[in-house]
């Protein structure tokens, strides 16, 4: 308790550089200043923080002192024009300071462990882990440290035969090592004195223990700077800590008296309001024009040349001329015809909009059920999401047209057998550059890019990975002219086409089944590309889409064409769903599949290999979708 006195004593007094004071028990209290305290605006206003804002200083925590103290502080960076009587009213220097003991009384909890051994009491610690209980036996007599003087024999002289029995005792043994890693320490109590002594010794202090023996009760003296009862304070940090104080209010109502201003607003006959600042310190006129209901004005200046005041001054040299209706008989007459020629008119030129931005999504879902159902089936539910995204820059007075699209289509299925696999999985980057020459014909640069985003497996099989992101992909750049023989239909031929179909991690992924050599990372092809792109509209809300690509390797086979082909079709039957099918087929002569004979057996080569042909690809998908575009 005594301790807890103390920390509340030095953290509740403002302390200062100008007075130091020993609040330790036992030692009276010295109080010394040097000189008288300058402040300048800044630490006069720390210092009278740290008073108004100190608990232990106030007997009442509603004071009405320290409340002008905590307004003089909050009023010190703006104007303030209500506490500043008070504190001139108040004289700190007059209040008297003496020095008053505080009789301290303080306990701490302890644990016995034998008869004069203790410890401080630790909340949580289980004396079984301090004490150790042994079972030892011992002679009744320790023949090893008899003397010649000890007589243990019987009245016939004779040792008796109970002394070389053994008997069995509990001894409790003190495990000072455990006391040693835990830091606590072991305290002796004999002689009505403690050691070490659990409190610091002092002077006017004394410790004891309690009568039921669980506590050690220690009573000191403490000495504290207080102030008489009429007086808001209570614990001071010195003699002079009022005085200091005194000094720093003057310094902060000196500082606010010269910075003190105040807002007026001038009004004029129409309503409109002009603010004005007038402060201490700072005479300068502000000009306004004053005008009257007939809208004549002068030049005022208003100014304020000392505290509380305002100067106004009209301007020199001012000649009010108001005008006058008067006849026109005596002045003279001129008519001036004006020039009525028209000016050139020209239209107005719209800022041209090279760029077109266009994006669109489907949310297709396809679902099927089974229960009971005798001739066999799984129910399944399938989700493909599509979503296309175009951005076409076009100047007509150039010629010149860049068209930009990025497809997105990921479709999963939902079985009982397999559970969540994936069953489509497609990215598109298509870039293409085109150059008008004449009429529908035009040069072009074209760029397409063609990847997935998930893993895929071989299913049944999902321990293979067959596919995953960048293995494989495959890029095509060439370089052409694109006939455009109607609105929604294109022709770009690239006979200066580059192809090349890559695997980065040859280590999970077979290269060989995307039709890559054993061995290597990429397959690459110089030949022709072909792409033809149509949309048609047979039917209302219907539209139909081809998109067909077509390549033939110069190098390897050029016969033998790859072709891409995809159609969506699209029928809309109401604001925001859609019927879709999606066809899509592939034929690639470089991926090979393994040929099986009518049994399931593999079909073997002359050299005992399995042999593997090219397969057409195909994919087609039906639902109802969700369609969106902007």
């Amino acid at each position: 308790m005594i301790r807890l006195i103390f920390f509340m004593a030095s953290m509740f007094v403002v302390s200062h550089s100008f007075a130091q004071v020993s609040l330790e028990a036992g030692q009276p209290m010295v109080d010394t200043i040097v000189s008288e305290p300058e402040f300048s605006v800044t630490s006069a206003w720390e210092y009278v923080q740290q008073v108004a804002y100190s608990n232990s200083l106030w007997r009442s925590s509603d004071d009405s002192l320290q409340l002008a103290l905590v307004r003089l502080l909050n009023h010190t960076a703006e104007p303030y024009d209500s506490v500043r009587a008070q504190l001139n009213e108040m004289n700190f220097q007059s209040i008297e300071v003496t020095i008053q003991k505080l009789p301290v009384r303080d306990s701490t909890g302890i644990r016995w462990l034998n008869d004069s051994t203790f410890i401080i009491d630790s909340v949580g610690w289980s004396l079984d882990l301090l004490l150790r209980d042994e079972i030892q036996t011992r002679y009744p007599v320790d023949f090893s440290t008899l003397t010649f003087s000890d007589s243990i024999l019987n009245d016939r002289g004779m040792l008796d035969s109970i002394l070389f029995i053994q008997d069995t005792i509990l001894v409790t043994t003190i495990d000072t090592a455990a006391l040693e890693s835990l830091n606590i320490p072991l305290h002796q109590y004999s002689n009505e004195k403690i050691s070490p002594p659990v409190y610091e010794s002092t002077p006017y202090g004394s410790s004891h223990i309690s009568i039921d023996s669980d506590y050690v009760v220690h009573h000191d003296t403490a000495f504290l700077w207080m102030s008489s009862e009429e007086t808001p304070f209570l614990y001071l940090s010195g003699r002079h800590q009022l005085d200091s104080l005194q000094v720093a209010v003057e310094t902060l109502l000196g500082f606010n008296e010269l910075r003190d201003s105040i807002r007026l607003t001038i009004n004029d006959l129409h309503g409109r309001k002009t603010p004005l600042w007038i402060s201490t310190g700072h005479p300068n006129s502000h000009r306004f024009w004053v005008k009257n209901y007939k809208n004549d004005s002068i030049t005022l200046w208003i100014g304020n040349p000392t505290t509380n005041q305002i100067s106004l001054l009209l301007e020199d040299d001012i000649d009010v001329n108001r005008l006058m209706v008067e006849e026109t008989d005596h002045l003279p007459r001129t008519l001036q015809q004006p020039d009525r020629t028209l000016a050139k008119m020209s239209l107005l030129e719209s800022d041209p909009i090279f760029w077109d931005y266009a994006f669109s999504s489907a949310l297709t879902l396809n679902q099927t059920y089974f229960s009971n159902w005798s001739k066999g089936g799984e129910s399944s539910l399938a989700t493909m999401l599509d979503m296309i995204g175009n951005a076409t820059y076009n100047n007509k007075e150039a010629n010149t047209q860049w068209i930009n699209s990025m497809r997105i289509k990921f479709g999963t299925l939902i079985t009982q057998e397999k559970g969540l696999i994936k069953n489509n999985d497609l990215v598109e980057i298509n870039s293409k550059f085109n150059r008008n020459a004449s009429g529908k014909i035009g040069l072009s640069a074209s760029f397409y890019m063609k990847n997935q985003i998930a893993k895929a497996y071989n299913y049944p099989n999902d321990s293979v990975i067959v596919a995953k992101f960048l293995n494989p992909a495959s890029l095509t750049v060439g370089l052409g002219a694109e006939y455009k023989p109607f609105k929604h239909t294109t022709l770009n031929m690239a006979p200066l086409s580059y192809k090349n179909t890559f695997v980065l991690d040859t280590v999970l992924i077979d290269q060989t089944k995307h039709g890559i050599d054993q061995n290597k990372r990429a397959r690459q092809e110089l030949g022709t590309q072909i792409v033809l792109i149509n949309t048609i509209s047979p039917f209302e809300d219907m539209k139909i889409t081809n998109r067909l690509r077509l390549f033939s390797n110069y190098l390897n086979h050029p016969e033998n064409i790859d072709v891409d082909w995809e159609m969506l079709l699209d029928q809309k039957i109401s604001w925001f769903f859609t019927i879709r099918l999606n066809l899509h087929l592939i034929y690639d002569d470089d991926v090979r599949f393994d040929l099986y004979d009518s049994d399931g057996e593999p079909v073997l080569g002359p050299d005992g290999s399995q042999k593997q042909v090219a397969k057409t690809q195909f994919k087609e998908f039906v639902g109802l979708s969700l369609l969106f575009k902007f």
